[in-house]
């Protein structure tokens, strides 16, 4: 999961994530990855999007948001994605409470606007979200920490798993890619559950919402 925010007393940071990549096989090729990742022109839209909106979302109760860095590639052991890291100062310690609600659902996960994202959502997904796409974390004292429930699994003994993830639709996006995004995300699950996944058709259409 990534981190929606976290808050030590007046400080507080979040973290912009967008765009999914598998890791090269070789040292040339995810290098070739990472440039590619920084260089597309629709994972650009789609992290300035979510980065854009975390960033107004902390000015509206900071004094000041540094962006730093603004646009990176963070590598992780099978996966890398574009990042940037926001932090500010708030007005008040209990601001944390008006971030949360503000924060939550974030564009990756929901769309924009927000009102209409919701809506569509709520009018064709089959199923109800469940603990996907939603805040996890804890308040406590003078500090407080939340992630965003995605990349997750649902386990019950005896009963299997049910496993979450989502991309991100935005102009020039390409069905088959955002697809396989989609596999490569939910393989990380799969792999470390040894769950064996039955393949489904690829989407031949996307909708887009503006």
């Amino acid at each position: 999961p990534e981190r929606l925010f976290h808050r030590k007393w007046l400080s507080i940071s979040s973290e912009a994530l967008a765009a999914t990549r598998a890791r090269g096989e070789s040292r040339a090729l995810d290098l070739q990855i990472e440039h590619d990742l920084l260089s597309g022109p629709k994972d650009h839209l789609e992290f300035t999007v979510v980065r854009e909106n975390i960033q107004n979302k902390l000015e509206s109760v900071c004094d000041r948001v540094v962006v730093e860095p603004k646009k990176t590639v963070r590598k992780l052991r099978r996966i890398q994605h574009l990042y940037a890291q926001l932090s500010g100062n708030l007005r008040r310690e209990d601001d944390e409470f008006e971030i949360l609600s503000s924060l939550h659902p974030t564009p990756a996960v929901c769309g924009l606007p927000k009102e209409a994202a919701l809506l569509f959502i709520s009018e064709t997904e089959m199923f109800d979200r469940g603990m996907y796409a939603g805040p996890v974390g804890w308040f406590g004292g003078g500090e407080s920490e939340f992630a965003v429930g995605v990349r997750s699994a649902l386990v019950e003994k005896d009963s299997g798993a049910l496993i979450y993830a989502g991309a991100g639709i935005v102009e020039g996006s390409n069905p088959s890619s955002e697809w396989d995004e989609l596999e490569l995300k939910t393989s990380q699950c799969t792999k470390l559950l040894q769950l064996e996944v039955p393949r489904q058709s690829k989407v031949e259409n996307l909708e887009i919402i503006y």
